[in-house]
C-alpha cells in the first residue's frame, strides 16, 4: 500500500494561506474613512409622517446621507427671489452635492473591495482546482499502470498461488488509487480573515465597523428594498441561506464564511465568492436612490432652478461675487442674474 499513500496521503495536507499568500491587499489604506458619517434618524415611518410632502424615496435617501437637514432648509426658501435667498439656496444646493459625491465614492470604494475579495477567492479555489486535478491526473495515470503491470505479470507467473497473489494485490492497489480520485474535498488552506465584510451582513447586527451609519441604515430598513416589507440586509442573507449554502449553516460554515475565517475547499472558496459578489451588487445598487435624490434637486425650485444655476456658476467663478454683485452693477455675471430675477418675478 505503499504506492497510494505516496501518490494520495500528500493531498490531505492543508495548505497555510496565510503565509503563502498576502492576505491584506484588497482592504482599504489606512488613510481610509467613512464619508458619510452623520448618524441617520433611524425611525423612519416616524420620518416620512413628519415629511408628508417629500417623496418618501427623497427622504429616505437624504436621511441616509445626512442631507435632511440641507433639503428642508432649500424647501423653505420657496420662491424667494431676494439676492440673499439665491446665494443660500446655491450654498445648500452645493453642500448637498458635495455629500452626495462622498457617499456615491463610498458606494463605489466598498463595492471594489468586495469585488477584490471574491476575485481573490475564486483565483485561490482555481489554484486548488488545479493541485486538485493534477492530483487526480497522477492517481489515473497510477492506476492504469498499476492495471497493466498486474495483467501483465499474472500472465507471466506460472505458479497458481503466485497469480493469484499477484492478482489480489495488483487490483487491490488499482482499486485504491481509483477511488481517491472521487475525493470530494482534495486540498484544502487555511486563510484568516482579518476584515470579512459578510460578516455584519449576516449578523444583522445594529452598527458596523466596516459600514458607514448612513450605507448601514439603508441596508437594514426594508423601505429601500422594492418590496418594502424585508430590508435588503434580510432579502441577501436569505437568499445566502437558499442558493449558496443549501438551506444548512453549520457552527463552522458560519466561522468559515462569516466569522475570522478558517479551513476552505475549493467549492468552500467559490461560495464566498459568489456571496460577496453578490453583496456587492446590492452595493452598487445603493447608488439608484441616490440618483433618485440628485434627479429630485435638479428639478427642485421650477422655473426658479435655472436662477440658481447662473448663481452657482457666478458663485464658483469669484469668491468675491458678492462684493461686485453689490456695487458693480454693470459686471456681467450680476447683470445675468439680476435680469434672470426679473424674468422669473414677472411670470
Amino acid at each position: 500500500m505503499a504506492l497510494p499513500c505516496l501518490l494520495g496521503c500528500g493531498a490531505a495536507r492543508v495548505l497555510d494561506g496565510n503565509a503563502q499568500f498576502h492576505q491584506d491587499y484588497c482592504a482599504p489604506a489606512p488613510l481610509f474613512r467613512k464619508t458619510v458619517a452623520m448618524r441617520p434618524y433611524w425611525n423612519t415611518d416616524s420620518l416620512l409622517q413628519a415629511h408628508p410632502d417629500l417623496p418618501k424615496a427623497v427622504a429616505i435617501s437624504a436621511n441616509a446621507t445626512g442631507t435632511l437637514s440641507q433639503l428642508l432648509q432649500l424647501k423653505a426658501l420657496g420662491r424667494d427671489t431676494g439676492m440673499a435667498a439665491q446665494v443660500q439656496r446655491a450654498t445648500l444646493r452645493a453642500a448637498i452635492q458635495q455629500r452626495l459625491l462622498l457617499a456615491v465614492t463610498e458606494i463605489s470604494g466598498l463595492a471594489a473591495e468586495m469585488d477584490c475579495e471574491g476575485e481573490r477567492a475564486d483565483q485561490l479555489g482555481r489554484y486548488l482546482d488545479n493541485l486538485n486535478s493534477s492530483r487526480n491526473t497522477k492517481l489515473t495515470v497510477g492506476s492504469i499502470i498499476v492495471a497493466a503491470i498486474t495483467t501483465v505479470a499474472t500472465i507471466a507467473i506460472k505458479d497458481h498461488t503466485m497469480q493469484n497473489a499477484t492478482a489480489i494485490t495488483g487490483g487491490v492497489i488499482s482499486s485504491g488509487l481509483a477511488l481517491m480520485t472521487v475525493n470530494p474535498a482534495g486540498r484544502r488552506i487555511r486563510l484568516s480573515l482579518q476584515r470579512n465584510v459578510l460578516k455584519d451582513v449576516w449578523a444583522r447586527a445594529d452598527s458596523s465597523d466596516i459600514y458607514s451609519p448612513g450605507l448601514w441604515y439603508m441596508l437594514s430598513d426594508r423601505h429601500f428594498s422594492n418590496s418594502g416589507t424585508i430590508s435588503l440586509m434580510e432579502s441577501i442573507t436569505g437568499r445566502w441561506k437558499q442558493y449558496d449554502l443549501d438551506r444548512k449553516v453549520s457552527a463552522a460554515d458560519a466561522e468559515r464564511y462569516f466569522g475570522n475565517g478558517g479551513v476552505y475547499t475549493a467549492d468552500n472558496l467559490h461560495t464566498r465568492a459568489a456571496m460577496l459578489n453578490e453583496l456587492q451588487s446590492t452595493i452598487r445598487s445603493l447608488n439608484q436612490n441616490l440618483q433618485g435624490l440628485m434627479e429630485y434637486l435638479d428639478g427642485y425650485g421650477g422655473e426658479g432652478r435655472v436662477c440658481d444655476r447662473r448663481m452657482e456658476a457666478a458663485l464658483s467663478s469669484t469668491s468675491h461675487f458678492h462684493a461686485r454683485l453689490g456695487h458693480q452693477v454693470n459686471h456681467p455675471r450680476a447683470l445675468e442674474v439680476k435680469e434672470c430675477l426679473r424674468g422669473w418675478e414677472s411670470k
